[in-house]
Parts: C-alpha cells; sequence; structure tokens
C-alpha cells in the first residue's frame, strides 16, 4: 500500500512528529512519503491530509483510492480552522480529532475514525500540540491497518463552524488580570503567535512556559 502525507504548513507543529510517523507505518509493511505542496501530488493509495492552508481541488484528490483529512473536532460540530485553539479558549476538557473523507466541501465528509483526547486545565500548547500529533499518528496507523474493514459513517447533526484566528488574535489586555486570560496563553504559540500586549504605542511579546518544561 502506498501512503502519501500532505502538509503543506511549512511552520506546522506536525513535522516534529515525522519521523514517528514512519516509522509506525513502515511497522505494517507499508510505503509512506511525505507531500509538501498539492501540486507535487501523485497516483497512490491512500493520501492523509494533515496540515494545508488549501483547499483540494478534484483533480487532486482524483489521484488517490481514499482521500482523508485529519480535522481536531467532532464533526460536524466545529468545521474550520483553529479547532483545538478554540477548544482551550472555551475551557473545555477535550478536543477531539476526526479522520474523515476530503470532498469538494471543506470538513464535510463520511467519518472513518474519532477519538476523544482530555486535556489539562494547566497545560500549554505545546503539551496539547503534542497530545494532538501522536493520537493523529494513531488513527492514521489505525486506519491503515484496518482500512478493509472500517466502514465510514455520514456525519449527524448540524454543522457549526468555527471563526479564523489570526496572530492578531493572541493580543492581551493589560488593563485585565493573567487569571482571566490564562485560557489564551494557553492557547497562543511561542514562536508562531506569541502573546502580546500594547503600551504607550509600543508592541511587547511574552513567551509562557511550564516551570518543568
Amino acid at each position: 500500500m502506498k501512503i502519501d502525507v500532505l502538509i503543506d504548513q511549512k511552520d506546522s507543529f506536525f513535522h516534529d512528529y515525522k519521523s514517528l510517523l514512519i516509522k509506525k507505518i513502515k511497522k505494517k509493511n507499508y510505503k509512506i512519503k511525505f507531500i509538501y505542496s498539492a501540486n507535487k501530488l501523485k497516483k497512490g493509495d491512500i493520501l492523509f491530509i494533515i496540515a494545508t492552508n488549501k483547499i483540494l481541488k478534484e483533480k487532486s484528490l482524483s489521484l488517490h483510492n481514499l482521500n482523508l483529512n485529519i480535522h481536531p473536532s467532532k464533526l460536524p460540530q466545529g468545521r474550520g480552522s483553529a479547532a483545538v485553539s478554540w477548544s482551550i479558549l472555551n475551557n473545555k476538557s477535550f478536543f477531539y480529532i476526526t479522520l474523515h473523507e476530503a470532498v469538494k466541501k471543506v470538513d464535510s465528509g463520511k467519518v472513518y475514525l474519532k477519538k476523544k483526547i482530555a486535556i489539562k486545565d494547566y497545560e500549554l500548547s505545546e503539551n496539547i500540540r503534542k497530545k494532538q500529533a501522536i493520537n493523529t499518528i494513531k488513527l492514521v496507523t489505525e486506519l491503515a491497518k484496518k482500512i478493509y474493514s472500517i466502514k465510514p459513517k455520514k456525519q449527524k447533526g448540524k454543522p457549526t463552524y468555527l471563526p479564523k484566528r489570526t496572530p492578531d488574535d493572541s493580543q492581551l489586555n493589560i488593563n485585565k488580570s493573567i487569571k482571566s486570560q490564562f485560557n489564551l496563553l494557553r492557547a497562543v504559540d511561542n514562536e508562531r503567535y506569541p502573546a502580546f500586549f500594547i503600551y504607550k504605542n509600543k508592541k511587547f511579546i511574552l513567551k509562557i512556559y511550564k516551570e518543568d518544561q
């Protein structure tokens, strides 16, 4: 079986976990290749879409027998971007990862696998992203193992859509307490979109670490 993995986000946290996924897939005696642009896609058996900023066109989707997108929410709830960040900001003690078929309409394809991941109310983005990556790998390897026995199911329920977040959404309000903004501090990324505040028309960047990290 030929497995391709699409990651076209250069700053995706998942780049740090590629070697682990390769190791797990090769144990199943499958071939795996990482693709960094949709334009580079070629024919294969399964395409896993892990981190992309683009909606794949039908021509790209036709190259593989099965296209599967990894989305970190309980679809059809939480379609869109930044699902994990929104879970943290909404003070959730968990988030979901859904492995679903990639189709023309974003995040609407049939569901193959779904997993609930618990998070603690003091865990920061780095720890939560690690859980997301490890559980994504578990779902990918499980799907590869059970590809011929899993029956996909249509999404049920009314879809909800998450608004896009940008680096500007990491701004802290200096007139509010740290406690009241702690979930925002948990959701920021120290390198890609760090917390910041504006004081006297100047921008100050803050990075947050747990003491034992």
